[in-house]
């Protein structure tokens, strides 16, 4: 298992002035309101002109990527080389690559209905509804106005931290930090899984403490990583750059840096250029110490005996997970997850609340989602229970051993409290954890949820029945408008990738013309492919080279396993047919533990579509 070290952020900043809209760093509320088609958005009132948002594929709305999330508070840098985007915000962390459908978001894959893409003035345009609900906005749409409206709400029921100790410090005993305590202050969030606490002085001025972790072979040298961040003030003007060691021996490091509109002092401060709240705020950041902390210190730890207790307070649960799990992003308010973040180890839990309707039970969800598991994995690494009821509740457990880096033990849980469908699912390494899962399912608590409050929560299953038309080159084929996708054209070859979000299969399809395929047979390009995947020493072949009529074309068929030391290990199947002076090929790729499920039935009925435009 490789070792974890805990990395400590603190930030705090100022704002000098207003920019010409209000963002979620000046104010406790951000509403962004325009139309599809038009080029001013309405930021809190305020009007910009941005780059016009518009409809792409499905009826998805794209909008300028940095006016919406500068507005949240956001920053946002880009990699020109690779055309990626980064986005940092508490809590939230994204990369976005254009052109390409699946983001990263704190350190797991999801895929977007559309690709982010760069308008005719180089204006990166993004999915307007994963880039606002990923950080916390609700989206709405007027139907009388065909106006839509995002709102970014401040954090409900904050505590005074003064109201809640009369200790002069406050920490956490788990991750070993601690302050003086931020007196006329709000604690307005902290992270259910403790690495991520944040308060809120009377202007709206922030202070945060956040904690990442990495591995030993992540963690650059102090020396390299202080260039880094000086570097990332390259946009700023300079005060302070300082290597510094505390009175316990941690090193550390200082920056200050200011433009026309804000200081920043290491930590992340936002508000008024107001002196006493910014002396209040420097004097508590200077107190932070690390190291373990005294009776005389108020604890927000909620870690005992190696667990740490995760609680809602809207949602009225809690269980017990262990005290290194991380939270995650999920994708909507009612669903949960937190993991381990050790890379080698597929550890977590994922909590779903959905509300109860004539399809949507505790019993139809739990064999929907089993039938599902049987569909998607390979069944030679995958065993199944069948569904079974214990009382009111419904569940079953999947062993997938055998894989080069999956081998998993999983339980699934369903029951039912009011109008409301719970689903819990703890995974574990292997089948000899089963133990630890099951202390994380019996230490689930929960109360019945008032529907006036809570509302109508729907679970968002992909759709995987609905055909979906889709172009390469000169021919359309269908696939579920479940797999998602970009295309392009590079020196006169035509291709499109298309990805399952739930299992991160993907399908490419290439159409490559040259006046070559004429006179060239489709064996004889079959066995040079084959030939230069064989050449390739991490490649390792399947079987023959096979051939099948799949609707009026007649295709060559081969497959071949990737092995990887740091992934798990592939396997690809390869579809190719000759039309005319043009060479059709259609590539499945698959974890080792989807390979042999649903994919060559999903990739053949795509074949079978195809179809000339």
């Amino acid at each position: 298992m490789k070792k974890r070290v805990i990395s400590v952020l603190l930030t705090l900043c100022m704002a000098f002035s207003y920019m010409a809209f209000a963002s979620a760093e000046d104010g406790d509320k951000v509403e962004i309101k325009f139309k599809v088609g038009d080029s001013i958005l309405s930021i809190n009132g305020s009007d910009v002109e941005v780059e016009t948002p518009y409809i792409a594929g499905d009826g998805t709305t794209l909008v300028p990527l940095r006016v919406i999330t500068e507005a949240f508070g956001a920053q946002v840098d880009w990699e020109g080389t690779t055309k990626t985007i980064t986005l940092t915000y508490p809590g939230v962390g994204i990369v976005l690559q254009i052109g390409s459908a699946v983001a990263q978001v704190n350190n797991h894959n999801e895929t977007l209905p559309e690709a982010p893409a760069l308008s005719a003035n180089g204006v990166t345009m993004v999915p307007l509804r994963f880039i606002s609900e990923t950080f916390g906005a609700d989206v709405g749409y007027d139907n009388a106005t065909s106006r839509i409206t995002v709102t970014k709400g401040d954090i409900s029921g904050t505590q005074t931290v003064t109201g809640i100790t009369n200790m002069t410090r406050t920490g956490d005993s788990y991750y070993q930090w601690s302050i003086d305590t931020p007196v006329d202050m709000d604690m307005t969030d902290r992270r259910l899984d403790g690495m991520g606490t944040e308060f809120t002085a009377s202007d709206g001025s922030e202070l945060h403490i956040d904690l990442y972790r990495y591995t030993d072979d992540e963690i650059k040298p102090f020396d390299e990583e202080f260039s880094r961040v000086k570097d990332s003030f390259a946009r700023y003007t300079l005060m302070e750059a300082e290597k510094l060691t505390d009175d316990a021996g941690n090193k550390y490091m200082h920056f200050q840096a200011k433009n026309t509109e804000k200081i920043i002092d290491m930590r992340e401060y936002y508000g008024k250029d107001d002196t006493t709240i910014k002396n209040m705020i420097l004097s508590i950041a200077d107190s932070f110490k690390l190291g373990s902390i005294d009776n005389q210190t108020y604890n927000l730890s909620n870690v005992s005996d190696g667990m740490r207790e995760i609680k809602s307070e809207k949602y009225k649960f809690s269980f017990k997970i262990p005290a290194d799990y991380m939270q995650y992003t999920a994708k909507a308010e009612n669903e949960f997850i937190f993991g381990n973040t050790d890379d080698d180890v597929n550890s977590n839990v994922h909590l779903g609340i959905f509300s109860k309707t004539d399809t949507v039970t505790a019993e139809k969800l739990a064999h929907k989602d089993h039938d599902n598991r049987m569909k998607a994995y390979n069944p030679e690494m995958s065993k199944i229970t069948d569904v079974e009821s214990i009382g009111d509740t419904y569940r079953y457990t999947q062993t997938v051993s055998g894989s080069s880096k999956y081998n998993t033990y999983n339980i699934d849980v369903f029951f039912e409290k009011g109008g409301y469908v719970y689903n819990m699912s703890v995974t574990a390494p292997s089948e000899k954890e089963a133990k630890s899962a099951e202390k994380i399912i019996e230490s689930l608590k929960t109360e019945e949820l008032d529907f006036a409050e809570i509302g109508k929560l729907l679970r968002n299953d992909p759709d995987d029945e609905t055909m979906a038309s889709n172009t390469v080159g000169n021919y359309k084929f269908s696939l579920p408008v479940s797999w998602k996708g970009a295309s392009g054209s590079v020196s006169g070859v035509q291709s499109s990738v298309y990805v399952n979000g739930s299992t991160g299969s993907m399908i490419s399809a290439v159409v490559n013309k040259d006046n070559d395929y004429t006179s060239r047979s489709l064996k004889g390009e079959a066995e040079d492919f084959r030939k230069y995947i064989k050449d390739n020493s991490d490649n390792q072949l399947i079987g023959n080279i096979e051939y099948k009529t799949i609707g009026d074309k007649s295709f060559a068929c081969f497959t071949y396993k990737m092995m990887s030391d740091k992934t798990a290990d592939s396997y690809v199947t390869v579809y190719m047919t000759i039309q005319s002076k043009e060479l059709i090929m259609f590539t499945l790729y698959e974890k080792d533990i989807f390979y042999k499920g649903e994919g060559i039935g999903i990739l053949e009925n795509a074949l079978a579509s195809i179809t000339k435009k």
